[in-house]
């Protein structure tokens, strides 16, 4: 030790024990910022609830076997009303029996999600996330999203301007109307593509009258037949020279307590009603019902009239799908004899149409709520009472659910109940499954036909200076080209206009 470092080693010693001295008389609190970390893992908040997409033995996921923008497929439909009389006098020959092919078609669409992540965002959550993973598995989970949505809601071809009549009553109260006022009414039809995406609409069908002259709290009521493809209707309010978006509804028909001057916000009380835009401010003159950009899904397909390239606008092809649609009329699904009305409609129209039960009914879960809560507060409920056993008499479950329902129309066969958020409330889908007609060919009713199926394509980073996220990152996305080949619409029903 050199000389001197002794002294000096002491007053060091000195000093030290003199800024400890000082830190223990000041305290330790929390404020010195002294702590540490506690990292929780990463969560996600996304619901990904895909019932349409994951049920591969409804709708299997095919990869064509030959590249093509089109599916072609030909089929030959039912003409059995059509047939000449069978029964001929004797040495007669019998008559000829009536074919009807229809070459049928459903273009392939692309549906896409693209992702991004840096190098440095990769770098600076290393040993918490892999950054690049949880992107590529989120932009899965949003194509997953839409790849359901389009199964259902896909839709290429017009609804067109509303071919009403429409209705328009007065009252004298419950609203804020003037007697004596011109009220104008316009009302656009929105197909599912629209009211879960674009919000887009039909070209406005419009009417107008005069309130009654003796009261100030006026209301006007306007109501539509239901449209074939439209699943919610947006309601125009106004006068002669511009009518203003009022509401929503999910049934063809709205009460106007109202006249406005501007356009009003959208009803939040709709479930995954989309806020992507707002409908339009005033009534439309355009077509916005539809996108080229889409496949025709479940809805589209079912109800579109057979046509050159695909499902065209009904009453504008070639020929009708035969399937079965219903109108209930803006009523909410009653109890009668035990069972459901608009289900008994359906099940007993479907087999007058084709001898077929559906599979499952495809509904909303408002629909589905308002169903089980018919049925289980009715006398024809019947309550199962578990043995004296006292522990099962003291755990009992309360609540229940209608999971099935029997289709009396077909000698009792079970329809499954399904609930699907992506299918507008006041829809219901009749979905058949199996068509076991006599050579009919029909393995899958439907298919999810792919050119290729949920891939992922990465892309060259390109340099990009001065700007956010233009250094060194990967581009990629994920993708599938496919349609919905529906193989049967005559053995669909769809309902709508259910409040």
């Amino acid at each position: 030790m050199p000389p001197g470092a002794t002294a000096d080693l002491e007053l060091l010693t000195k000093e030290t024990l003199e800024i400890l001295k000082k830190a223990q008389t000041s305290g330790l609190f929390v404020s010195t910022g002294i702590q540490g970390v506690d990292l929780s893992g990463l969560v996600s908040l996304v619901p990904v609830n895909v019932p349409a997409r994951n049920n591969t033995s409804a709708f299997p996921r095919v990869i064509a076997g030959e590249g093509a923008q089109v599916a072609t497929w030909r089929a030959l439909l039912n003409v059995n009303s059509g047939q000449s009389d069978a029964a001929v006098g004797v040495d007669y020959a019998g008559s000829l029996t009536n074919l009807s092919e229809q070459d049928v078609f459903a273009p392939y669409r692309p549906l896409a999600k693209a992702g991004r992540v840096t190098l440095d965002a990769v770098a600076v959550a290393r040993n918490y996330a892999d950054a690049l993973a949880v992107s590529e598995l989120q932009t899965l989970n949003q194509l997953f999203i839409f790849q359901d949505l389009y199964i259902i809601n896909g839709q290429n071809w017009a609804l067109g301007t509303p071919a009403g009549p429409l209705t328009l009553t007065t009252a004298a109260t419950g609203g804020s109307i003037a007697s004596g006022t011109v009220v104008y009414v316009s009302v656009a039809a929105k197909s599912g593509y629209n009211y879960f995406v674009s919000n887009g609409n039909s070209p406005a069908l419009t009417g107008h009258l005069t309130t009654g002259t003796t009261s100030s709290t006026g209301t006007v009521t306007a109501s539509i037949p239901a449209v074939k493809g439209a699943v919610a209707y947006d309601w125009y309010v106004g006068t002669s020279a511009a009518q203003y978006y009022y509401t929503t509804t999910t049934i063809a028909s709205a009460t106007f307590t109202n006249v406005y001057t501007a356009a009003q916000a959208a009803p939040t009380t709709l479930p995954l009603l989309t806020t992507l835009a707002a409908p339009p401010s005033t009534a439309p003159t355009a077509d916005t019902s539809f996108s080229l950009n889409n496949y025709n899904g479940l809805l589209a397909s079912t109800l579109g009239d057979y046509g050159s390239l695909g499902p065209v606008t009904p009453g504008t092809g070639t020929a009708a799908t035969g399937a079965t649609f219903i109108d209930n009329g803006g009523n909410a699904p009653n109890l009668s004899g035990g069972g459901i009305d608009i289900l008994d409609t359906i099940n007993d129209k479907l087999w007058a149409s084709v001898q077929l039960s559906p599979t499952a009914y495809m509904m909303n879960s408002l629909q589905g709520d308002e169903i089980s809560k018919a049925i289980l507060a009715s006398s024809s409920a019947t309550t199962f009472l578990p043995p004296t056993d006292a522990d099962a008499r003291t755990n009992l479950a309360g609540g229940g659910y209608i999971g099935r329902y029997v289709n009396r129309a077909a000698g009792g066969v079970p329809v499954a109940i399904e609930i699907h958020p992506r299918m507008a409330p006041g829809t219901i889908v009749a979905r058949t499954d199996r068509v076991p007609f006599p050579g009919s060919n029909i393995g899958s009713v439907f298919e999810v036909r792919c050119q290729y199926d949920t891939m992922r394509f990465d892309y060259a980073a390109n340099y990009t200076a001065n700007t956010l996220g233009g250094g060194p990152r990967y581009d990629y996305e994920i993708r599938s080209l496919e349609c919905l080949v529906n193989r049967a619409p005559v053995a669909q029903a769809i309902a709508t206009n259910i409040a």
